[in-house]
């Protein structure tokens, strides 16, 4: 069960330097968890040889348990991270400059889930469950305070065990494996996601910092079109990606849990916006959105300008350009 970001440790993120800073010749990805199809799009594009294609020397950082990217990119330990919508604003709230390039997911799989016995499936509904979640996630904080529910809480601790005891129960997930693992267990799920329960926001987001952004756009675009194609060529056939997942990076990784997710994926990586603009396209609504609710949650302290933080202008429709 990936752990996604939390309030207080993206509160808690340093702005001080860190590790060993990367070489100058060497482009760092810092993902948000082990290895999987949430990551397609670079391991897309390693597969294909899209980034060397590109002349870019790439190199994937898994993520895992007590991993922030933000804070590496931050810290220049890495040059890129993955992570959601949520982590960048919280992120330049505490006056940290990161940019976001490519969104992997339209819509978040981060959700919620149930089971279709309980007949819940809206936010009122989930007032009347017991509700097992990671403690400070966004997208929870912000739909309790805005529809007033106070459901019982429970901390979660990854082990789905619990909640297929108790058919009253709500239980964290994520929408590309968790249903899958739990039909596999015997229940009957239903998943809905942070956007069907009303919070809508990117997941899969690769962001890098500012200035890095401004001295080096044409790398920035490279690297953004590779992800693009790398992507691209995932989504029409997702099974070598998957098998090279499994068998090169992280073989905990299964490929029927990859064959899984990658048909749901269909569904929350496409929307106008990349019809329009390409995969990895985002919008200005959907990030001034984000950041109001969360300070008027009072998740952020200070209101977040959003249009700072995210551009369309390294997708391959567009030309380089230096952000101003």
């Amino acid at each position: 069960m990936r752990r996604p970001v939390t309030l207080l440790a993206m509160l808690a993120i340093v702005v001080a330097a860190c590790g060993e800073k990367v070489e100058d010749d060497t482009i760092s990805v810092q993902t948000d968890w082990f290895a999987s199809t949430d990551h397609a799009a670079l391991y897309a594009a390693e597969l294909y040889g899209y980034f060397e294609d590109r002349n870019l020397d790439v190199e994937i950082r898994q993520g895992g348990p007590g991993i922030r990217a933000a804070n590496d990119v931050a810290t220049e330990t890495a040059t890129f991270g993955l992570a959601l919508t949520e982590n960048t604003i919280l992120a330049a709230a505490e006056d940290v400059e990161l940019l976001s390039v490519f969104a992997t997911y339209q819509e978040s799989p981060i959700g919620l889930m149930v089971h279709e016995s309980s007949g819940v499936s809206d936010i009122e509904g989930i007032a009347d469950l017991t509700v097992q979640i990671f403690p400070g996630q966004v997208f929870w904080e912000v739909l309790k305070h805005e529809t007033g529910i106070a459901p019982v809480e429970i901390a979660f601790d990854g082990s789905m065990t619990a909640w297929a005891e108790n058919p009253d129960w709500a239980v964290q997930g994520f929408a590309t494996t968790n249903p899958f693992d739990a039909r596999k267990a015997g229940a009957r799920p239903r998943m809905l996601t942070a956007t069907q329960l009303g919070f809508r926001s990117y997941a899969g987001v690769i962001f890098t910092r500012q200035s890095y952004a401004r001295e080096n756009p044409q790398a920035v675009q490279s690297f953004v079109e590779a992800l693009q194609q790398g992507f691209a060529e995932f989504l029409a056939d997702p099974e070598p990606v998957i098998e090279y997942i499994n068998d090169k990076v992280n073989a905990d990784f299964l490929i029927e849990v990859g064959e899984a997710a990658a048909s749901v994926m269909q569904d929350l990586a496409v929307s106008q916006d990349t019809e329009s603009s390409g995969l990895g396209a985002m919008n200005a609504g959907v990030w001034d959105d984000v950041a109001a609710r969360m300070f008027d949650a009072g998740i952020i302290r200070s209101e977040v300008d959003a249009s700072t933080l995210w551009t369309n202008a390294y997708l391959s429709s567009h030309g380089a350009r230096v952000i101003q």
